[in-house]
């Protein structure tokens, strides 16, 4: 019996590869589509990521893809009810300086002042100094924060529930050769095979490694560790506490539960291996995570308890990389969230389709 050929195979199962699931299906909802995992559901980055999403780029590449990224939530948070479910209000500290390019950074939102009422409750939650005297402290609309686990689980839930489609977890992608007219067929490490007529690779921080390594490599990428320390410290009394923008710093303080925060920093650790089961902070991490605290909110520099890593790649300019594998006609790579994979997913997702031909 010859094998079943997919009208679209996607090649990871995080953020991005399952946006693009979601994404694909609102196009054509007569396709079969099969998706695979290098190993469970949740190995890579996404599971860990802080799944953060304000709408902002330090580019205006990144500024366009949060733009359509948030014109497209809508369409997905009706696949995936989880996106988007809390709301922090969300405050900024920064030099005064900074505060001009960070506001033109936003996309559809802006930053006002704080007021005395603003500043007594912040100080109330991290402590009575907050930043240096050069620093103001601003705030802008409410947060998007999601589950990532329960967003992709929802989002790819049409491939468990209707047999056209497949869901292929430990599916590790060692090859990808031509099949047929056009078609590809997708070899994994253990010889089993799967087929489809388009591929689309979003395989996050293995895109260095197998069949997509080539063009990955040509576009100057690279991976990075990506990390977040888990605090223990006060929690306001009442209310919702707000997530503090670390700007000077590229790091943010995010409410996770009563007296439980979530400091993410930008980590130096560069070239890492891709599966975090391999990753974990190392002094410099720790010394940065502290000096942080430090500086911007030392009531906390005594919280820290944990801490949690992943890998992601980076191009040099930090913009997502969509591209034609090479020698692959009809398959795309899909990679680079730099650590905002969350926020650009859709509008990523949604330009690897576009390179690919019509469902």
């Amino acid at each position: 019996m010859a094998p079943q050929v997919f009208d679209l195979a996607v090649v990871g199962t995080g953020v991005i590869g399952a946006t693009a699931v979601a994404l694909a299906l609102a196009r054509a909802p007569g396709a079969a589509v099969a998706a695979v995992s290098a190993g469970p559901l949740h190995h890579g980055a996404t599971a860990r990521s802080a799944a953060l999403d304000i709408p902002a780029g330090h580019t205006p590449g990144r500024r366009r893809l949060a733009r359509r990224a948030l014109e497209l939530r809508p369409l997905l948070a009706a696949a995936a009810p989880a996106l988007g479910a809390a709301a922090p209000p969300s405050y900024w500290l920064m030099p005064a300086r900074m505060v001009p390019a960070v506001g033109e950074e936003l996309v559809g939102d802006r930053l006002t002042p704080c007021d005395a009422a603003d500043e007594d409750r912040l100080r109330g939650v991290f402590g009575p100094r907050l930043g240096g005297p050069d620093d103001v402290l601003l705030r802008s609309g409410p947060a998007r924060v999601s589950d990532p686990r329960a967003v992709v689980d929802q989002l790819l839930r049409p491939l468990r529930e209707n047999p056209r489609h497949a869901l292929v977890r430990d599916f590790p992608v060692r090859d990808i050769t031509p099949y047929g007219v056009g078609g590809h067929r997708l070899v994994a490490r253990d010889g089993s095979t799967l087929t489809a007529r388009r591929v689309l690779a979003a395989p996050g921080a293995w895109a260095l490694h197998g069949p997509f390594a080539a063009t990955a490599r040509r576009y100057g990428a690279r991976t990075k560790k990506v990390v977040a320390f888990h605090l223990r410290t006060r929690h306001p009394a009442s209310g919702v506490a707000p997530l503090l923008n670390l700007e000077e710093h590229e790091a943010f303080l995010l409410p996770r539960a009563p007296g439980q925060w979530l400091l993410s920093v930008t980590s130096t650790g560069w070239d890492c291996p891709p599966d975090p089961a391999g990753l974990a902070p190392d002094a410099a991490d720790t010394a940065l995570a502290r000096a942080v605290l430090a500086t911007a909110v030392p009531d906390f520099r005594a919280g820290v308890t944990g801490c949690r890593v992943a890998a992601d790649v980076y191009l040099p300019d930090r913009s997502p990389l969509v591209a034609p594998l090479d020698d692959l006609a009809g398959a795309v790579l899909a990679t680079g969230g730099a650590g905002s994979g969350f926020r650009l997913a859709p509008a990523v997702a949604e330009q690897a389709l576009d390179l690919l031909p019509p469902l």
